[in-house]
């Protein structure tokens, strides 16, 4: 029996853009079939997420054709392009923060009354029943958005997508929000929407999660499509080689830094929310201290504290010495230097309608400038310095930080950090949504910067980077440590085992 080839159900042909005499897309080609999960793979300014803005409508093509179902497809902006069955899941959330979720889910879509009036409670039982179709049910249609967290905001944008019923689903980094658990039933989404008949096009720099779930790899590089893969064809190598145009290196650093005895931050009875479980740990010279656990185990309370934007109970201790920590501005100070870099870059990390340069100098403005005027001399001196060593991606510094790919953005928060010179460095989930070139790039970043007497706590979802660049790793569970894991005993199983609960894992000595 001959097997069928599938029919294609999606074309994009020829498709050019750039931005100011940049190319980010030359004559870029990809072909999608229903019922497939079709994943695009790419470094960070690849053009994976650019050709996927035109088929949203979010960016127009300067030229190339999109075909749906055989029927030519003119997009000019993402209303328009909902109306001929796409929707997009964006990285960054277009969620309105003062509407609760069932406003949100079918914003623009509500049931209305022959008056014209919202039906109120027809609004509530759509959203229930969306909310139960695709399996979301921790989260009530009543609650306002800015009391969600981040991965149940991820949750509710989905949903909002889905609420229009589109024939071609986008999923552009929707997982890297997500906890592990609900990164689980995101994969499992994937797979009815395309069991459904559905095209789901799926963008992840994790490729433990695209080889899970992907039917079709199709890899980009410098604007162009560079070649498809099936599952059983290709090997993460392979995958990682054909993305960067040569043989890939290391992921992780190969070496340990060497971590002093010193102390330099001491968290001592400090409770977090109304949780009964408090936090206590300590955190060495030249050490990077994981922070693991489910997502809303009071990971992100931690890190605010510590950054003096939420208060909390008990006691902060910097190089032996109690402090107060009221603002970011009290943080960053000489004798305390923390500096945070947000989970959470678009909303918290960025001004991103602002310039390259406006937004590295943010935090040393008052450094550079005298008698009220800014020393532009040495601004773009320092900026370029700071560019150059992180290896930002940029037109210039005119350029608007919303211009730029989603690693460069965070290359840019990372840079606005370190101008300040912080002793002590919090990274929440920094490596989200990032590619595997510049993951590799942050983390010898971050041995670097160990080696010269810097401390780093570093809370990730991804349990691979934790085991592989932490020198210990707390494990968080209702607003507590669970475990503390360290040598033989830092391994994903017992992360994972801990993160559950489970006190399994002997607390390794401080």
């Amino acid at each position: 029996m001959i097997s069928q080839q599938p029919v294609a159900a999606l074309v994009l042909n020829g498709i050019n853009k750039a931005y100011s005499g940049v190319k980010a897309l030359t004559d870029a080609n990809l072909t999608c079939s229903s019922g497939e999960i079709h994943a695009l793979l790419g470094e960070n300014g690849a053009g994976k997420s650019t050709l996927l803005k035109i088929l949203s409508g979010a960016v127009r093509a300067d030229s190339g054709t999109v075909t749906l179902d055989g029927k030519p497809l003119v997009i000019s902006s993402p209303a328009d392009a909902i109306r001929q069955g796409i929707g997009m899941v964006y990285q960054e959330f277009s969620l309105i923060p003062d509407l609760t979720v069932a406003q949100n889910v079918y914003f623009g879509i509500e049931p209305r009354a022959i008056t014209g009036t919202i039906q109120i409670a027809k609004l509530r039982r759509q959203t229930v029943a969306l909310l139960a179709r695709v399996g979301i049910r921790n989260i009530e249609p009543e609650t306002d958005i800015a009391d969600l967290s981040l991965p149940q905001r991820q949750q509710v944008e989905i949903a909002k997508v889905l609420a229009h019923e589109p024939r071609v689903v986008i999923f552009d980094e929707a997982t890297s929000a997500l906890s592990r658990e609900e990164v689980d039933w995101l994969l499992a989404l994937m797979r009815t929407l395309a069991n459904e008949g559905k095209v789901v096009l799926f963008i992840s720099h994790r490729l433990s999660e695209v080889r899970q779930v992907a039917d079709r790899f199709t890899v980009f590089r410098n604007g162009r499509n560079v070649g498809s893969r099936l599952p059983g064809e290709t090997n993460p190598d392979e995958l990682v080689t054909l993305m960067l145009g040569h043989k890939s290196g290391r992921l992780f650093p190969l070496e340990r830094t060497h971590i002093k005895d010193e102390v330099v931050l001491e968290v001592t009875g400090m409770r977090l929310g109304r949780r009964a479980a408090s936090v206590d740990f300590q955190l060495h010279r030249s050490e990077i201290l994981g922070v693991g656990g489910l997502a809303g185990q009071g990971q992100d309370e931690l890190f605010l504290a510590l950054f003096g934007i939420l208060p909390v109970e008990g006691l902060i201790r910097v190089n032996g010495k109690p402090v107060r920590i009221r603002s970011p501005r009290e943080a960053l100070r000489s004798g305390i230097g923390i500096a945070l870099v947000p989970e959470d870059r678009a909303n918290q990390g960025l001004i991103l309608p602002m310039t390259v340069l406006e937004n590295i100098s943010l935090t040393v403005l008052s450094s550079l400038s005298r008698f009220g005027f800014i020393d532009r001399k040495r601004e773009a001196s320092e900026a370029r310095t700071i560019m150059d060593r992180l290896r930002v991606v940029a037109s210039g510094f005119d350029q608007p930080v919303n211009r730029l790919s989603g690693g460069n953005q965070q290359k840019i928060v990372l840079a606005k950090l370190l101008l300040a010179k912080p002793s002590i460095l919090l990274l929440a989930d920094c490596t989200r949504g990032v590619d595997v070139g510049t993951k590799a790039e942050i983390f010898d970043l971050l041995r670097a910067l160990c080696e010269q007497g810097t401390s780093v706590l570093f809370y990730s979802t991804d349990l691979e980077e934790l085991v592989n660049v932490c020198d210990r790793v707390l494990v968080m569970y209702d607003g507590g440590v669970a475990a503390q894991l360290t040598g033989n005993s830092l391994n994903e199983t017992n992360i994972v085992r801990a993160s559950m609960g489970e006190a399994l894992v002997k607390a390794a000595p401080l």
